[in-house]
């Protein structure tokens, strides 16, 4: 029984060489320069924290592909502030920038007895690119980026 474990070990490594070699090397990741402006309503707390995450806009194929994959997050301030981020394409496509401000410092975007935490939510057009400037309003309450996008289910018979 040795002996036959001994000659077909070679033959499963050969089709596992042969399964791995055909495959291009995934693209390097896009660095992306974010500059980004983020205001909110006049009753927001000027340094009130704003969670700032940049996702894929798409992520999978066929019936497995899905909305919004994150790439990455920061802390922010209202203002305009700068990032620099490795967008890894092999992974997506699109770009969504998603802010929420803090307003009640709790850390967390809205609960089910306080609902002041402002959103908003802006897709990249033009994009792949190295540059990136947005502008975000904080306006909508307690809004997760799924609220904003993909955006309103079809409607009619989609089944």
């Amino acid at each position: 029984m040795t002996a036959r474990i001994k000659k077909t070990i070679p033959v499963y490594l050969a089709a596992l060489c042969f399964g791995c070699a055909g495959e291009d090397p995934p693209p390097p990741p896009i660095p992306v320069d974010l500059s980004v402006a983020i205001g909110a309503l006049e009753d927001v707390d000027s340094a009130a924290t704003v969670h700032l995450s940049v996702y894929h806009a798409w992520t999978g194929t066929g019936e497995l592909r899905y909305p919004l994959e994150i790439v990455e997050r920061w802390e922010t301030n209202l203002g305009s502030s700068n990032f620099s981020f490795d967008y890894p394409a092999e992974l997506g496509e699109g770009l969504i920038v998603y802010a929420w401000v803090d307003s009640d410092g709790d850390g967390a975007n809205c609960t089910p007895t306080v609902r002041g935490d402002l959103a908003d939510l802006v897709e990249v057009e033009a994009f792949p690119s190295e540059q990136v400037s947005v502008s975000l309003l904080l306006d909508a309450p307690c809004a997760g980026p799924d609220w904003f996008f993909p955006g309103p289910e079809p409607e009619g018979d989609v089944w």
